[in-house]
């Protein structure tokens, strides 16, 4: 028999409160980065919003910086070549041609001819900070890698920015954020009490078990690698993908997308093209590596791995270790928690989703609550009915019922919505509470 659990699924909108950045943001910053297209004044990344706002059916708010590096991700897989002797091109590749390949292409191979390892240069970098390729990708290839490498780099810098933490200088443990950790602790102290706490993340962070693990009554908390809430400076952790799958009696945080405190290298211990993933202490910076991992997630479809996963290609990129035997735990907890806590999820992940409606039609225990400020905006509760509540034997409770403002029920009583950030949420929780909190404070 199971304990009592509670799970968490932790979406973009609930680390807003902690500096994190907003997806209009990070849309921003990546138009306006990575390499120039054939013009010399357009990015290139802007050349691709740009044409995807032509396309019949995109309006601008569907288009976002995670559609815009999957355009680069999907480039990536037309233009790689598979197999270890005889060089097959993507099976996509004879039944379509590139539109803008003129204009998008913006580099030439040092040297002027293509042999097994070759340098590209890449108008806006120096020549001599060159990297060599490793005798598989083609030329097309490792430049829109080396473009990707660089966006992932600046989206790294900006969670670094909220999201750092070492023994001897912390961006989570600050003064300044000192009052919204302090309810954020109190807050999961007083909804967990005793139970089994399952952190699930889709941002790239490890906040929340930093906050935790600093907390007056510090909770040990397991990530899939064995480490305290700090790393040590030259730490490689292996994931400890036995426990994930087994261990269901623990206190856990998982990045189902991963972390830019992951690492990827190419090659195993053995020096075969078998890539593998690490815990360090700092950020790993995509655009400083001279190594780009590659594997086939499906027959004829070449993938560049990173350290998160972004972009539209996530169940793809998600049946690597350790992001298989999380996902594998998330849905085992969905299935047998007390309680799902959904915090800032836009419903806009397949694979997340799948579990959350699995849940929903077996376990007849569960109480599902969402945090979402928009979820009665742009039709967005209409979405989520359709994807996710349609899944429910409850569905002809499907109409909301105002609880009180700000909060509705559906399903009839299954899921709770409260439309409010985070933090508001939070102190709403406490307010019972209040006098307790204060007391202990003096």
């Amino acid at each position: 028999m199971l304990k009592q659990r509670n799970v968490i699924l932790f979406g973009a909108g609930a680390v807003i409160d902690w500096g994190a950045p907003k997806t209009p943001d990070l849309t921003d910053m990546i138009r306006k980065s990575g390499f120039y297209a054939k013009d010399g004044k357009t990015r290139i990344t802007e050349f691709i919003y740009k044409k995807l706002i032509d396309a019949p059916g995109y309006v601008e708010k569907d288009v976002n910086f995670e559609t815009i590096i999957n355009v680069i991700e999907e480039l990536i897989v037309y233009y790689a070549n598979h197999g270890l002797q005889k060089k097959n091109s993507a099976l996509m590749k004879p039944f379509f041609s590139s539109n803008f390949e003129e204009e998008i292409l913006n580099f030439s191979v040092i040297g002027g001819e293509v042999k097994q390892f070759y340098k590209l240069h890449i108008p806006g970098k120096n020549d001599e900070w060159a990297i060599m390729n490793h005798g598989q990708e083609t030329p097309q290839q490792f430049f829109l890698q080396q473009l990707l490498a660089h966006l992932l780099t600046d989206i790294t810098i900006e969670i670094e920015h909220y999201a750092y933490h070492t023994a001897s200088k912390s961006n989570v443990i600050t003064e300044s954020k000192q009052q919204i950790n302090e309810l954020f602790q109190n807050w999961i102290g007083k909804i967990n009490g005793n139970h089994i706490l399952r952190m699930y993340t889709l941002n790239y962070d490890r906040n929340f078990k930093i906050i935790l693990s600093k907390s007056q009554s510090p909770m040990e908390i397991f990530e899939g690698f064995d480490c305290s809430d700090t790393v040590g400076y030259t730490d490689q952790l292996k994931p400890q993908t036995r426990r994930i799958v087994e261990d269901q009696e623990t206190h856990t945080h998982y990045n189902l997308h991963g972390s830019v405190f992951w690492r990827v290298k190419a090659l195993n211990q053995y020096q075969l093209e078998l890539p593998e993933f690490y815990l360090a202490c700092g950020a790993y910076l995509e655009q400083n590596t001279d190594e780009f991992p590659t594997f086939q997630s499906e027959k004829g479809k070449t993938i560049f791995l990173t350290n998160f996963i972004t972009g539209y290609q996530k169940t793809q990129r998600a049946i690597f270790s350790p992001f298989r035997q999380m996902q594998a735990a998330f849905d085992r907890d969905c299935i047998f928690c007390n309680k799902l806590i959904i915090v800032g999820y836009s419903f806009g992940d397949e694979h997340i989703n799948s579990s959350i409606r699995t849940a929903l039609k077996e376990n007849e225990n569960l109480k599902i609550e969402i945090i979402d400020p928009s979820f009665k905006k742009d039709e967005f509760d209409l979405m989520v009915m359709l994807k996710i509540f349609a899944a429910s034997d409850r569905m002809h409770y499907s109409l909301p019922t105002n609880l009180s403002e700000n909060v509705h029920g559906f399903l009839g009583g299954l899921v709770t919505v409260h439309a409010k950030t985070f933090r508001i949420y939070m102190e709403d929780a406490l307010k019972p509470y209040q006098s307790e909190f204060s007391r202990r404070r003096f």
